[in-house]
């Protein structure tokens, strides 16, 4: 095995972690916007990750427990990827963005 740091160690824990928790929170979403769900592309469900990891990283575990994914909207979905042009693995939206997805999370009831 080769030789690896305790922080890159850590890192790759940190993105195995972040990577279950949004894959957790979007089958809840796609649970709970049932048959819709599949008005969703490939390309947007890969976008729609990519955008919930970067959210992920600035809300606190615990609030981000206690969001109701299933209660999410296919209209609240879309309002994500509108925030999404240009976003993939690699590149990052902007800080602005990720606070108007923040918001429209913490806004699920």
């Amino acid at each position: 095995m080769p030789d690896v740091t305790q922080a890159e160690i850590g890192r790759r824990l940190y993105h195995v972690h972040r990577g279950k928790t949004v894959e957790r929170a979007m089958k809840l979403m796609q649970q709970g916007i049932g048959a819709e769900w599949k008005s969703f592309s490939e390309a947007d469900v890969s976008i729609l990750t990519h955008l919930l990891q970067c959210t992920w990283n600035t809300i606190d575990q615990g609030i981000w427990d206690k969001i109701p994914f299933a209660n999410t909207k296919a209209g609240d979905v879309r309002q994500i990827l509108s925030y999404g042009e240009g976003v993939m693995p690699g590149r990052n939206p902007a800080p602005d963005a990720v606070a108007e997805i923040r918001k429209i999370l913490l806004a699920v009831k």
